[in-house]
């Protein structure tokens, strides 16, 4: 089976910024409650966005369903022919950003060590712990470059990035236990109340997970985290990943689609209410300072939305940032170009952990 005749077709779909469309309803099964049904809207780009943001929105193109492999041998085709676009991207964001990195095993497991050009003089020798996303399946290797990158550039950090297992060959819970050894390991000369751990989209999925495994063990947790635009229910659909279809380019979370796919390869055997796969479900008592990023066009808002209430209810210092114009991980825009919106993200970012970690 092949997907993509080409690898740059698949480079396209990776990479591609996408155009506003209209966005039309679909049809939801009667047992839904509440549908509304709106017919065809035609959506035009927002206002009060910088010139350089607006250029971003206006370049979009929403990727066609993308339907999923069919069996393991086609993911592993597909997650490398979508994996190497996204290693162009995060090489050239090295070069971009005049940093540099090692690839290091720490407790057995495959990391990246990203030095940016600059180590702000706050954070010193310390290190940031990243966990990647891309839909669990995709963006590790040198594709994690590409979020590495960005937080360790834009915060001024070393930051060590987490080549954890990924499926179709290692599902749920590779990617947490991988996660775990990775914190401990790094326990062991550097104190978790000076150590934050980020992660956007599936990252923000693992980051949280990770952390209320953490507890699950007894183990110290993170001083604080930044959950990007996190996935946290893949038992259930939230609402703007209806809402919001055809206005964002990470696409529909629909049956028989790439995305669903990729969560169903995922969860593999396990219950999709697990906290560990479904954070919105966890104990959150005593989390760790959490700050949350999301956007106005961005399918995954109500996940992060809803994590935001979940951990303000369990009384966690909690900070939600919602960017109006946005889709999903718009905040990483400034990756190669200047984007005013992006520099902000990183700027939040730097001042929550700059409060809350020794």
């Amino acid at each position: 089976m092949h997907l993509f005749k080409t690898a740059s077709a698949a480079a396209s779909f990776a990479l591609s910024v996408f155009v506003v469309t209209p966005l039309v309803s679909q049809e939801l099964p009667s047992i839904y409650p509440g549908v509304t049904t709106l017919g065809e809207r035609t959506i035009p780009a927002p206002v009060g966005l910088s010139p350089e943001m607006l250029e971003v929105v206006k370049e979009r193109q929403i990727p066609p369903f993308i339907p999923a492999p069919n069996n393991t041998d086609d993911w592993l085709e597909f997650q490398a022919m979508f994996d190497k676009a996204g290693v162009e991207l995060g090489l050239a964001a090295v070069a971009h950003n005049e940093a540099t990195y090692e690839v290091k095993d720490i407790a057995g497991v495959r990391t990246y060590v990203v030095t940016p050009k600059k180590v702000n003089d706050r954070w010193g020798d310390r290190v940031f712990v990243h966990i990647h996303g891309g839909a669990w399946v995709f963006g590790g290797g040198d594709s994690a470059l590409r979020e590495a990158v960005w937080a360790a550039s834009g915060l001024g950090v070393k930051v060590i990035s987490v080549d954890y297992r990924r499926p179709p060959l290692h599902p749920f819970p590779a990617a947490i236990e991988d996660s775990v050894a990775v914190w401990q390991e790094i326990l062991k000369t550097q104190d978790n109340s000076q150590t934050a751990l980020i992660g956007t989209s599936a990252g923000g999925n693992i980051s949280l997970g990770t952390v209320l495994r953490l507890k699950e063990l007894g183990l110290p947790l993170p001083g604080a985290i930044f959950a990007g635009t996190p996935s946290t229910d893949l038992q259930n659909i939230s609402d703007t990943w209806r809402t919001l279809e055809g206005l964002d380019p990470l696409g529909a979370r629909k049956e028989g689609g790439v995305i669903q796919g990729a969560i169903d390869l995922y969860v593999g055997t396990s219950d999709p209410s697990n906290p560990l796969l479904s954070p919105i479900n966890g104990n959150l008592n005593g989390f760790p300072p959490t700050i949350l990023i999301s956007g106005t066009r961005d399918i995954l808002l109500s996940d992060t939305v809803r994590m935001h209430r979940a951990l303000r209810g369990a009384g966690v210092t909690a900070d939600l940032h919602v960017y109006d114009g946005q889709a999903h991980a718009d905040y990483m825009q400034n990756l190669l170009r200047p984007v005013p919106e992006a520099t902000d993200a990183q700027r939040e970012l730097y001042e929550f952990f700059d409060r809350h970690l020794k």
